[in-house]
């Protein structure tokens, strides 16, 4: 792949559990301008990458006027063929033979990508990082998710070799963008289907196959899934350090039963849950964080130490929004409030 992209000088995007096979901070990696991209490309060679929701389909105000897009798509499974979209060279096979075939027809001769184009992706790229650059420095109490995942995205460039768990709604989807890999198959998440739940099994298997420690990076409602895992954490002494982002709540921490009356919403949890405790109650180290700056303390000794570790890093329960929002394509609800007793 390395060298299909730097012989082709196309711009590259990685799906997120691709990331690091080149590495996020490589030239041609335009995730910073992913927007710009996918709504302004001519051409598309998906390798590997699906057309389905993670990729709006193919279609909408994601890819630009309709029809704009020639698509290339590299497939071992025949069926994956214009499923959504129509493939206009459909390469059905082994994704490393295909590439290497490309690779060697380029020797007879490539015209690379023009240079006002990839300029144009490297200007925002960079506007990009600037801008984005002051939130995820903040060391603001509580938290935001861009605060503590920029904490999360220096741990991780400091270790390139550790395994990186991911799972949530806005703590996975933000976590995506903002923390870069460096290397290939470190980074585990839910994939195309989007299952929560997955995390802490996940977990458990990188640190048993390879030895090297894990960060798992958790959503509060996601841990709840498979949380009790960290009993077989401490039972094994694996080098496993899980944060908990925890905002009290299912995407925020601030909503209301939608019905009235005095239970609270399904959406929030019990404010200010101490998960560290869970930890501690079953001999691994538990602790608790309020700044990215602790967050950042926290998680690189427990990485460090390779001791299992839990850490609640304390979010603004009023941070984050719908995760997935795809506004007309959204149901509308049909509860409604009672009337008032």
């Amino acid at each position: 792949m390395r060298e299909l992209v730097e012989k082709s000088g196309i711009p590259f995007l990685p799906m997120s559990m691709a990331k690091g096979l080149l590495p996020d901070t490589h030239p041609q990696s335009a995730g910073a301008a992913r927007s710009m991209v996918l709504k302004d490309a001519d051409v598309v060679v998906l390798v590997g990458a699906r057309l389905n929701w993670l990729l709006s389909h193919g279609k909408g105000k994601t890819w630009g006027e309709p029809g704009s897009k020639t698509f290339i798509q590299i497939d071992i499974e025949p069926r994956e063929m214009d499923s959504n979209v129509a493939i206009v060279a459909p390469l059905v096979g082994d994704i490393g033979s295909c590439v290497s075939a490309l690779t060697a027809g380029m020797a007879k001769g490539w015209t690379p990508p023009p240079a006002e184009w990839t300029g144009a992706v490297s200007a925002r790229k960079e506007a990009n990082i600037a801008k984005m650059a002051p939130k995820l420095m903040s060391n603001a109490s509580p938290m935001n998710f861009h605060g503590a995942l920029g904490a999360l995205r220096r741990v991780v460039q400091e270790r390139p070799d550790a395994l990186l768990v991911n799972e949530g709604a806005n703590t996975l989807d933000l976590a995506r963008g903002i923390i870069d890999m460096h290397q290939p198959r470190k980074r585990l998440d839910v994939g195309t289907w989007g299952v929560m739940g997955i995390g802490m099994g996940f977990a458990v298997a990188a640190a048993v196959e390879s030895g090297k420690p894990v960060l798992a990076v958790e959503g509060d409602s996601a841990f709840g899934f498979s949380g009790m895992e960290v009993e077989t954490i401490c039972r094994y002494n694996l080098p496993v350090c899980i944060v908990v982002f925890n905002n009290n709540g299912i995407y925020k921490g601030t909503d209301v039963n939608p019905t009235g009356g005095s239970d609270p919403s399904p959406m929030v949890f019990v404010p200010d849950s101490r998960y560290d405790k869970m930890m501690e109650a079953f001999g691994g180290e538990g602790v608790n964080v309020t700044t990215p700056d602790e967050l950042y303390r926290a998680v690189s000794a427990a990485m460090d130490s390779g001791r299992p570790t839990l850490i609640n890093a304390v979010i603004d329960p009023n941070a984050g929004s719908e995760s997935g929002n795809i506004g007309s394509l959204n149901p509308t609800s049909a509860v409604r409030k009672g009337p008032k007793t």
